[in-house]
């Protein structure tokens, strides 16, 4: 396996984590830089100049190439793959040049800001014969693989039903800043499209697609003020269409029993960010994570109780990979995506194809609401 020489667009020349183009910064880079599998070769931002801020800031090599557009990083041959991490509403127009010129492609959740985009992209990568990834990366959490491991043993028995109830109360709303506006609508909203959305891309790949789901979308907080770059607000009542409370219902293809409950709140009771209760004939299974599914690591905690025995705590330490030891707790899971997709171990990461079922979920969820 050789090396993939890596051209990211959306590197900001920041140093630390908040703000745009401050993901790549966190979690990205060192996710690749930590890794023998990858090289990053070249950067594009909005301007050359803005490229070469960030190759300067995070010292990158001097051979590393700047660009500034999509088009450019996207027609250099030295370039295997294209990693998209910029705001959602970009991602369509950034990827499809790098999809047009057969490179290997990676674009942070959501895909696109709609179905439509993504069903192009997804055709555009097919037709082409690229190999794709979505930043989905609970995907390969350690955790989420001992669950699949022990669904498949059969230890519970049959699933009969999922009850997942979670908060969000990390992030405060009541302000925003301007330049973030477009995390407040519910098709690339901070709430629904990536908070929920990551979650229920791990539910589907775990329990299977509900095909007919009933909800309830609530914006109880419909409006908020937006604060400029100087802290002053400049829109003291936007109004703000992503839901802060998201009851779903339904049954998967395997008929498995299916309830979420997410809930916006200043401080949640229990002191979890989500609780997923699985249900079968044999016994139960019970993760609890901290917000901000994605992210999940050693906090994590994964219980199964088999009929009256007492509950276990289950070690999934034996699915990490070394890559994530080697950074910080939120490129974690990142580094593990990475590291499957080098692999081309599609049981770990998102491609188009599969990441295009969550989209379509979510649209489900949004129509039946």
């Amino acid at each position: 396996m050789g090396t993939i020489r890596v051209g990211i667009i959306g590197l900001s020349a920041a140093r630390n984590y908040g703000g745009p183009g401050t993901w790549a910064v966190a979690t990205h880079l060192p996710a690749l830089q930590n890794s023998a599998n990858y090289e990053i070769v070249a950067l594009a931002n909005s301007t050359v100049e803005s490229a070469r801020r960030s190759i300067s800031a995070h010292e990158l090599p001097l051979s590393t190439k700047a660009y500034g557009s999509p088009e450019d990083i996207a027609s250099d041959p030295d370039v295997d793959l294209v990693v998209v991490c910029v705001q959602v509403q970009k991602h369509y127009e950034l990827a499809k040049p790098a999809l047009l010129n057969k490179k290997k492609v990676l674009v942070e959740w959501p895909i696109a800001a709609t179905t439509n985009d993504v069903e192009e992209l997804m055709q555009l990568a097919k037709d082409n014969g690229v190999d794709t990834a979505v930043g989905l990366q609970a995907r390969a959490a350690p955790a989420i693989q001992k669950l699949k491991e022990i669904l498949s043993s059969g230890q519970i028995g049959r699933v009969l039903s999922s009850t997942v109830v979670g908060s969000s109360s990390k992030l405060n709303t009541e302000t925003w800043a301007e330049d973030l506006k477009y995390y407040l609508d519910i098709s690339s909203g901070v709430e629904f499209a990536i908070g929920f959305g990551h979650f229920l891309d791990t539910f589907i790949q775990v329990l299977g697609d509900i095909p007919h789901p009933q909800a309830i979308l609530e914006t109880h907080f419909q409006t908020t003020s937006l604060l400029g770059s100087d802290g002053k607000v400049v829109s003291p009542a936007y109004r703000k269409t992503d839901p802060d409370h998201i009851l779903v219902q339904g049954k998967t293809e395997d008929g498995i029993v299916a309830s979420f409950a997410i809930r916006k709140t200043k401080d949640p009771v229990d002191d979890t960010g989500i609780r997923w209760i699985i249900c079968g004939t044999k016994g139960e299974i019970s993760i609890t994570s901290p917000e901000f599914w994605q992210r999940q690591d050693k906090e994590v905690q994964l219980q199964v109780k088999i009929g009256s025995k007492p509950a276990q705590i289950i070690n999934f330490d034996s699915y990490r990979v070394p890559a994530s030891e080697n950074v910080a707790h939120m490129a974690s899971n990142v580094a593990s995506l990475y590291d499957a997709f080098a692999k081309g171990d599609t049981e770990k990461y998102a491609t188009f194809e599969s990441a295009a079922k969550t989209h379509r979920l979510l649209d489900r969820i949004k129509n039946n609401s």
